[in-house]
């Protein structure tokens, strides 16, 4: 039987005592005046009112006791009948996520569709998301036009996980007459902290963000330790606004007036495309009159023939990276071009060494990225860094241009990545192609550009006879003996298995001497980037790859099957 507030054991004690005292007390006061009357000894008198000081001194300790005595009790009392909330880890069937979702380009879907049809499609999509989020038992909130915010259990949010989000796949049901597919992205922030929403905020905002520049139609889960990606599976084919290309070229222009001298670097492995991008955007700081450097590696192959011209014709131009690092400085403009990953830049130490850093690329962003850029210009849906090049020349003011060499190292660039203009283009990609083409690209060097060695071609023929086929859309194929030009080999024979009936990706394999490289293609119906990035490389939703050190081809393919094996039943 629960004892009522007051009487417990301790207040008791001292409230017995101190009536005991406060008796005992009253009675020696009595004495002592009866004996001070009856002697009238001063003595005595003081002693008697000490005795009695003393006597109150004490009831107010005992007193003082009791009440703290009681008021422990009552709290115990209290925390009995309502028990505190329990301060350890939040289980998850309490954790809550935020999530915030944007549709992608409703200006790009309301083309051709009626101006009375548009009200209904937006409502259309409203609805689908109400119902979506009453299904996940999640608060949803409109903010604007085409984004939502949405409050899920972590519960709900694994079975999400689980099932890869085919809330990104469903949303292109919704329709309101003839237009292009609704597409969804959404950035989920997590683990944050039941007890920080700031920084679930932040996580939430940052996974957004990082699913728009990977071009959208996909999910983006985001913990204060890692990121998960989800959807991605449709190729980037929205507007590239001119008004972003002149903002960017404008701040181009400020930071070639600020710095002192310009280098240029871009992945591992040069490559037309970084070549062409890089040399164009050269002649645009010289004419700044600032000194210039291209970084650079000589990975062999065709492109050492257009390195080789161009070292003739701009004698200092192109150099080592360490070499150009020890002249870099605070004052330096570095331009990252064709990549974005820290990891897979030509010279990773003058990233650190330059005061100014801007990137120019058009991969799907990774969750690598730069600490650090004063410019960023990453535009998936174009074809090749070479474009993005083309168009930051065209619009920097004083109308710059460029020269016929580095107009043809240009249309390289891009020629190679759009594969003969057959993926990845848009009516960007021509018309720059075309102002190169009057600028003075010359398609002869080009074609001689590209020719290939015996050597070359036979690695590729070894490759194309031993292709295997997995779950019926797959080409696979490898070859085991070491090769100076094998990237080159492989990449041609991952762009002729495209022409296989039925086959929708190719990977071609191949020992680097440090590891395994692997060169990825698609036809345009997945996306090889996704494969690739599970894997440590990266790339565009056409044309991707990865080089991996210190790893044996043949755990790399079983890797590879593995992933595609769950690419498959994804699909399924």
């Amino acid at each position: 039987m629960r004892m009522k507030a007051g009487d417990g054991v301790g207040s008791i004690f001292y409230r017995k005592y101190k009536r005991m005292l406060f008796i005992g007390l009253g009675v020696l006061i009595v004495l002592n005046s009866l004996s001070l009357g009856l002697t009238r000894h001063l003595n005595l008198g003081l002693f008697a009112i000490f005795i009695a000081m003393l006597g109150m001194g004490g009831l107010a300790y005992m007193d003082q006791k009791e009440g703290d005595a009681l008021a422990e009790e009552i709290r115990a009392d209290i925390e009995a009948e309502f028990p505190a909330p329990n301060e350890g880890p939040v289980p998850d069937s309490a954790r809550l996520t935020l999530a915030l979702l944007q549709v992608d380009d409703y200006d790009e879907v309301f083309q051709g569709l009626a101006d009375d049809k548009r009200p209904l499609l937006v409502a259309a999509v409203d609805k689908y998301l109400r119902e979506w989020a009453a299904g996940l038992k999640a608060y949803l909130r409109k903010d604007g036009r085409d984004r939502y915010l949405a409050l899920i259990h972590a519960e709900e949010l694994n079975k999400l996980e689980d099932t890869s989000f085919p809330v990104i796949d469903q949303i292109r049901q919704v329709s309101a007459g003839s237009h292009l597919p609704v597409t969804l992205s959404i950035g989920v922030g997590k683990g944050g902290g039941e007890r920080e929403p700031a920084l679930l905020g932040r996580l939430a905002q940052e996974a957004l963000d990082l699913a728009l520049e990977r071009s959208g139609d996909q999910v983006v889960v985001k913990s204060p330790d890692h990121t998960w990606f989800y959807g991605g599976r449709t190729e980037a084919v929205g507007k590239r606004s001119q008004v972003r290309s002149r903002v960017a070229a404008t701040e181009l222009h400020r930071l070639f007036e600020l710095c002192n001298n310009v280098v240029i670097m871009g992945h591992r492995g040069i490559d037309f495309d970084v070549l062409g991008a890089a040399f164009a955007l050269a002649e645009a700081a010289r004419h700044y009159d600032k000194k210039v450097h291209i970084a650079v590696d000589h990975p062999g192959g065709a492109v050492e023939r257009l390195l080789d011209v161009i070292a003739q014709r701009e004698p200092g131009l192109l150099g080592d990276g360490k070499e150009i690092a020890s002249g870099a400085s605070s004052q330096t403009l570095l331009l990252v071009v064709d990549v974005h990953r820290p990891s897979l830049v030509a010279y990773p130490p003058l990233l650190s060494r330059a005061g100014y850093i801007g990137v120019i690329d058009h991969h799907r962003r990774s969750e690598e990225f730069l600490e650090r850029a004063n410019i960023i210009y990453l535009v998936p849906s174009a074809s090749s860094a070479s474009e993005l090049a083309t168009e930051l020349v065209r619009y920097l003011p004083g109308h710059i241009g460029v020269s016929p060499l580095a107009a043809t190292a240009l249309l390289a660039g891009l020629i190679v990545d759009t594969k003969k203009f057959s993926f990845a283009t848009s009516a960007n990609t021509f018309r720059n192609a075309a102002w190169l083409r009057e600028a003075g690209a010359d398609p002869a060097v080009i074609q001689s550009l590209f020719t290939d060695s015996l050597d070359v071609m036979l690695y590729r023929a070894r490759l194309l006879q031993s292709v295997e086929i997995v779950h019926g859309r797959f080409a696979l194929t490898m070859d085991e003996q070491v090769f100076p030009e094998a990237q080159i080999a492989a990449s041609r024979a991952a762009d002729t298995l495209l022409e296989v009936n039925q086959v929708e990706a190719s990977f071609a394999l191949y020992p680097t001497g440090e590891g395994v490289g692997i060169s990825a293609r698609s036809r345009g119906l997945m996306n090889v980037q996704r494969i690739m990035e599970q894997i440590g490389g990266g790339g565009h939703f056409t044309v991707a790859g990865a080089r991996l050190r210190d790893a044996g081809l043949q755990d790399v393919r079983r890797r590879l099957l593995d992933i595609l094996s769950s690419e498959q039943e994804e699909r399924a």
